[in-house]
């Protein structure tokens, strides 16, 4: 037992000794001096934002060039006419006097655009006119059998007398339907026809005439 309790403090003593440690005291630091060092300045550019690239040049219009022989002639000399002398290529012989002739075509005006509108039995064409065809329709047999209904608009001129021309379909439902539109408008009585700066003038209407089973 002694001899193990004298191992136990023998170990003891050589782990302190082991661990003992000192801490130097300031007087027996030396301290060495040391030379300054000139710092030069850095210079940093400054920081730039990259600008946007030129947007594409547009195309260039780009032609079609036929090529022709070169070796075409001119018999005749070019003719050169000097117009601030007063040269007057009609007179001179060189050209033929050309006339004018004025075809008095009539305008086609639109109902929005006249200035009188033509009239229907006194009233309107939105007015007179519906009441005629309302009164007037007859709904086809064969498209009463075939359960066939549809909007046909029908378009026609109300010339300078009054008097209902051109009648045409512009948009079709069904022939049946197409041909009783067509008979009702050209059925039609004479119209007020309609004034522009005080002188009868030709209107174009398109109006849709509805066919409805009940």
């Amino acid at each position: 037992m002694f001899f193990q309790v004298g191992l136990l403090m023998a170990l003891g003593f050589a782990f302190v000794a082991f661990e003992w440690q000192t801490a130097p005291r300031v007087s027996d630091v030396q301290w060495d001096r040391f030379s300054t060092i000139d710092v030069t300045d850095i210079y940093i550019p400054p920081t730039r934002t990259p600008e946007a690239p030129p947007p594409p040049a547009p195309p260039q219009p780009t032609f079609d060039l036929e090529l022709v022989d070169d070796d075409i002639f001119i018999d005749s000399d070019p003719i050169i006419i000097n117009v601030e002398r007063g040269e007057n290529p009609i007179a001179s012989g060189l050209f033929e006097e050309v006339k004018i002739v004025e075809v008095d075509e009539p305008t086609i005006f639109d109902p929005s655009l006249v200035e009188f509108p033509p009239m229907f039995n006194g009233k309107t064409a939105e007015t007179g006119f519906r009441e005629y065809i309302r009164n007037n329709l007859n709904y086809p047999q064969l498209a009463i059998e075939n359960r066939v209904s549809g909007t046909v608009f029908v378009q026609f001129i109300v010339d300078q007398n009054g008097q209902v021309v051109d009648v045409k379909v512009v948009r079709s439902a069904d022939p049946a339907l197409d041909q009783e539109a067509t008979r009702l408008i050209m059925a039609s009585p004479t119209w007020t026809p309609g004034k522009q700066y005080g002188k009868a003038v030709k209107v174009r209407f398109t109006f849709p005439i509805t066919f409805r089973l009940q």
